[in-house]
């Protein structure tokens, strides 16, 4: 065979042919192979004699409070569980006092939080506490006794809470340092619904009361940058709706209603906290887009959640079938899984994902666990073998033999 001509299709020169064969392998060895998208399985993981009611997830760990009994029973005891991803065990961690409730709870690394109130209409007349429990040493302590003191939120070795000393509508935030056990006020802070707060560690994030601007109060910095301003156009009228902190990034949904032409629909949006950058979000796809599409606005959605990696939501898809997309925004790349039910209250950590679902026929509310995998293009059982060092070896005969060619058609 002539090497310099393609139409020579003898075999006189069987050594060129196999420098040729070696390097249309090594062609095809160096050809980077594509990954296949990410899926999420999924599991149900809460004790079935508890009505679920709301869940979070940080490392090792799922924390969820359930009701033995109806949840809608304000008289129902509620208590407070934890899930080990390590072994599968979960154990009881809180019971309330008789006439309180527990509830509010968050964890992050080895602490968790939660609070504890007198239920409405019971004998118990006593203030609320907020408690911080150690998973290592499997112990709680209150580290805040207070009339009004509730919603704690947890990162690293900060923990926040909102607090009425004066028992006015609106809420200052409280500061509470693990390592000093020192509790001080966050200053210039005023917010209506505590249980929106959202902390990160160097962040928190609030509903300013006077405003109802989104605000992002820096916790190093002590600098206070608006993300969202509420519209006061005769217009237009916006106003947040569900948000999510973590990382880089925050998460929310603004609720919108025009006058000209009338309409409502719901706007999701990234926010970047180091460029303070704002882009829109198509609900269905995760796609960034400069304005919504009919679809886009007819979309229901909620259950905002980000770990400053990946941000999830809640798209609802038809009668008690909801599925939750995740979008990591640095690649753009999404994911999703349809669990078959209402889904609520998603929180995510890395590749783990845990939520509270409820079917819409009846029974009790469930946290379900679910694991984000990856599949390569090449099934693992059909990769090819070969001896260590064997891939330069080829890649470096492919090369010569090339070369070999190539003087030969000169």
């Amino acid at each position: 065979m002539d090497p310099c001509n393609p139409d020579d299709m003898s075999d006189r020169n069987p050594g060129v042919a196999a420098s040729a064969g070696i390097a249309l392998i090594c062609l095809l060895l160096l050809t980077p192979q594509a990954a296949a998208d990410a899926s999420w399985s999924y599991k149900q993981i809460s004790d079935p004699e508890l009505d679920s009611i709301y869940t979070d997830i940080s490392g090792d760990y799922v924390i969820y409070s359930g009701s033995i009994g109806d949840a809608m029973d304000q008289n129902s005891t509620r208590v407070i569980q934890l899930y080990s991803l390590d072994d599968g065990e979960e154990r009881r961690i809180a019971t309330p006092d008789a006439g309180s409730t527990l509830t509010g709870e968050a964890i992050d690394g080895n602490y968790a939080v939660w609070f504890s109130e007198p239920v409405f209409g019971s004998a118990a007349d006593g203030p609320n506490q907020i408690f911080l429990y150690s998973i290592e040493g499997d112990t709680s302590t209150t580290i805040r006794i207070s009339e009004t003191a509730a919603w704690p939120k947890i990162s690293g070795d900060g923990v926040v809470w909102s607090e009425s000393p004066d028992e006015s509508i609106a809420s200052s935030i409280m500061h509470y340092d693990i390592r000093t056990e020192d509790t001080t006020i966050i200053p210039g802070i005023s917010t209506i619904d505590g249980a929106d707060v959202a902390f990160d560690g160097d962040h928190i994030l609030y509903t300013d009361a006077e405003t109802m601007d989104l605000r992002l109060y820096g916790t190093v910095t002590g600098t206070t940058t608006t993300v969202f301003e509420r519209s006061r156009l005769n217009t237009t009228h916006e106003i947040i709706f569900g948000t999510a902190l973590g990382g880089n990034y925050v998460l929310y949904r603004k609720d919108v209603r025009t006058e000209k032409p009338r309409e409502m629909y719901s706007e999701l949006c990234l926010y970047t906290i180091s460029t303070g950058e704002t882009v829109l979000l198509r609900p269905n796809t995760g796609e960034v887009t400069e304005t919504l599409t009919k679809q886009d606005k007819e979309a229901t959605f909620g259950s905002l959640a980000t770990d400053g990696t990946h941000v999830a939501w809640e798209l609802a898809e038809g009668i008690a079938r909801n599925r939750i997309i995740v979008l990591d925004p640095q690649t753009m790349e999404t994911s999703s899984l349809s669990p078959g039910t209402f889904v609520d209250f998603i929180s995510i950590d890395g590749p783990h994902m845990a939520w509270l679902g409820s079917d819409p026929i009846g029974g009790n509310g469930s946290i379900y666990l679910a694991t984000m995998e990856r599949g390569d293009m090449m099934p693992a059982t059909t990769k090819p073998t070969r001896a260590p060092g064997i891939g330069p070896v080829l890649t470096v005969a492919g090369l010569l033999a090339a070369f070999q060619i190539s003087r030969r058609c000169k």
